[in-house]
């Protein structure tokens, strides 16, 4: 009888403990990445699984040689001056890696950056800020639940300090998300850091073991990010690109030739918006747009607080950052309403946040509000916007590294400073 009981769950025992083996014992058994694959994972922004898992951001963060741009929408909005083929073009000694899609914000950069915290230490990275960003109800739940994957917040958690102002501040932020409670491990420990409790032993043990999962599994299953990466990745549109660029660097030539391009691909409307956009979105709900954009504004806004937390990591890795503060299509805007008044006090705050606390490396192009073809549809760097990019990073990145960071946390974690239109 116990020949037959053991023939019968002999198999699925001798399953049960490999797997746990694989999980919990810290040994490594999944794809090593070579440095060429990694580039294509670099270039491939829109590729979730990689953005939301671990050990492919382990391992290309562990390689010096890739700067992380972080940011959203604007970083797949390919053109010959984007960062990532005018690098290729005019090698600096970096590979930008594109960390940001539709729907990314500060939030889900958080739980990025601290998730690979450790190989993220003492590095150069960039920043792109996008005024939209600063709605009056932040990031959505829909955004929280595509872009921030459990994993990243059992990271989080495992290395929280419940008795900081920051920690307790971010748990009850989580607690907003509807998404969570369904997670009982999860929203039973953020409970406790809200309340600036410590967790209790048993919990402490669930997270750590459910975080040891998950990177185990990441590392298992990290074949479908490359899948994904393969099959998204903007690797053959970047590298053709590129050879649109002249072979010798001369910025004013550079200019010239990104306004005659601008011109060339948006000469069929008078918003100065790429032609096949304004083709295939714009024009038939342009003339419904006409001052719709009147009151809005970005001053207040959760993303100032979740920014904040971003900035708290930042500090704590000693990460010297670029802050690019992305421009809009002036024409646009003032034809829907938002004027370059509200563009310029979204500046004044946010840098306000930055400057005072010693974050004082920022690109600020608000004022390319009216630059023609700074922007290539409404919101997104255009073929002249990049190229001021490429030239600040390619600045920031010969200076060398000296971070002098002084945190504020009563003023910039508070409802005050994120929703008072008046600081």
């Amino acid at each position: 009888m116990k020949t037959k009981i053991f023939k019968a769950l002999g198999p699925l025992f001798a399953a049960l403990v490999l797997t746990g083996i694989l999980i919990f014992v810290p040994i490594n058994v999944g794809t090593r990445y070579s440095q060429k694959q990694l580039t294509k994972f670099a270039q491939a922004p829109y590729n979730t699984p990689s953005f939301t898992g671990y050990s492919v951001k382990k391992q290309a963060f562990s390689n010096s040689n890739f700067l992380p741009l972080l940011g959203s929408s604007e970083l797949g909005h390919i053109d010959p001056f984007h960062p990532s083929a005018y690098f290729s073009k005019y090698p600096a000694g970096f590979t930008p890696y594109l960390a940001g899609q539709p729907g990314t914000t500060t939030l889900t950069h958080f739980f990025y950056v601290n998730s690979v915290a450790e190989q993220l230490k003492n590095r150069k990275i960039v920043f792109i800020i996008s005024p939209q960003w600063f709605s009056k109800r932040g990031i959505t739940e829909s955004e929280f639940e595509n872009f921030i994957s459990k994993g990243e917040i059992y990271s989080w958690i495992k290395n929280a300090n419940s008795k900081s102002i920051s920690t307790q501040k971010m748990a009850q932020r989580l607690l907003n998300f509807r998404s969570l409670e369904a997670e009982k491990t999860i929203h039973s420990a953020v409970e406790r850091l809200a309340a600036g409790k410590v967790m209790t032993n048993w919990q402490h043990l669930l997270v750590s073991m459910s975080l040891q999962f998950w990177r185990k599994e990441d590392l298992l299953f990290s074949g479908i990010s490359q899948i994904t990466a393969n099959h998204i990745g903007l690797s053959p549109k970047i590298h053709n690109l590129s050879h649109h660029l002249p072979q010798i660097w001369n910025i004013e030539k550079l200019d010239r030739l990104a306004y005659l391009k601008g011109r060339k691909a948006a000469d069929n409307n008078p918003f100065c918006i790429n032609n096949t956009i304004w083709k295939n979105k714009m024009k038939a709900i342009y003339k419904s747009r006409k001052n719709r954009m009147g009151r809005v504004n970005y001053l207040r806004s959760p993303e100032y607080t979740d920014f904040q937390q971003l900035l708290n990591t930042f500090a704590a890795n000693h990460d010297d950052v670029l802050f690019v503060i992305q421009p809009v299509n002036g024409n646009w805007y003032r034809y829907s309403g938002l004027s370059e008044k509200a563009l310029q006090d979204f500046s004044i705050k946010i840098r306000q946040q930055l400057n005072t606390q010693g974050f004082n490396q920022v690109a600020d192009f608000t004022g390319m509000y009216n630059t023609p073809y700074a922007v290539g549809d409404t919101i997104h760097f255009g073929y002249r916007g990049w190229l001021a990019v490429d030239q600040s990073i390619k600045k920031f990145m010969k200076q060398p590294s000296k971070v002098d960071y002084h945190l504020d946390n009563s003023r910039f974690l508070s409802q005050d400073w994120a929703m008072n239109e008046e600081n």
